[in-house]
């Protein structure tokens, strides 16, 4: 995958979705002026500490319905690859704190270490064009945004991260999982999705337009759709925005 480095940029999503190529390709900034986070949100990052990219790739031959999992694949390639650099430093389990947050974050136990925005082109019902952006706090010590919980590698550990060979783990990681993409191993990629994922065991506090309530998580389906079951058994389906996480101070 041919990679391009920018200086300064509004937003490496934008710069992809701008060109006309039917490469793969992935942009890396230094520095995103307008860096977004899903929906509305944006995303803090000093100059220069943090990983920040965008991978543009076109997946024809993934069905609409189940571009989901192309979500999936991308955050077991983060989870894997902080893995893979976290892992020396940390005593024995402490690698364990790291999990997915649906849809596609990358949490250290309740902070949020990594996010993901996807954009998507469709022409006549194939999807044509994917534009997956991550940012990933790395050397990062102090954070002065609006976000309420981010960490960085350099937080979690005292040390140090070279961001290129975090992007070169992360790039390797993906194009394993979209390899089993194409072969059709969806079954192996939502389990080992579904293995990670934050808040996969016991009850938690989740809020949606009527307010806080407690559930456990049933599953998340190849549409990206979370299902959380209630205390009294009610099982519950959520599209993206539809419920948060609600999460403790601090």
């Amino acid at each position: 995958m041919e990679i391009v480095r920018l200086a300064d940029i509004t937003s490496t999503n934008e710069y992809l979705l701008g060109l006309n190529t039917g490469g793969e390709l992935c942009a890396v900034a230094e520095y995103q002026s307008a860096g977004k986070g899903m929906g509305t949100n944006t995303w803090e990052s000093e100059a220069g500490k943090n990983l920040l990219f965008s991978i543009l790739i076109h997946p024809t031959w993934l069905p609409v319905a189940e571009q989901y999992l192309m979500s999936m694949a991308e955050a077991l390639a983060l989870y894997y690859a902080l893995r893979d650099v976290l892992q020396p430093s940390l005593a024995s389990g402490g690698v364990e704190k790291l999990t997915i947050k649906w849809p596609n974050d990358i949490y250290w136990e309740d902070r949020k270490l990594s996010g993901t925005r996807i954009d998507v082109n469709l022409q006549g019902g194939v999807l044509q064009d994917m534009v997956i952006g991550t940012g990933i706090n790395v050397n990062q010590e102090l954070f002065n945004g609006t976000a309420p919980n981010p960490v960085s590698l350099r937080q979690i550990t005292r040390m140090d991260y070279s961001r290129n060979e975090l992007l070169d783990k992360v790039l390797t990681h993906f194009e394993e999982y979209m390899d089993l993409l194409r072969k059709g191993e969806k079954e192996r990629i939502m389990g080992e999705y579904h293995e990670h994922l934050y808040r996969r065991d016991g009850f938690h506090k989740y809020a949606d337009s009527h307010g806080e309530f407690e559930a456990k998580m049933v599953g998340v389906e190849a549409n990206g759709i979370m299902t959380l079951q209630r205390k009294n058994d009610d099982l519950q389906q959520f599209d993206f925005k539809e419920v948060r996480f609600v999460l403790g101070k601090g």
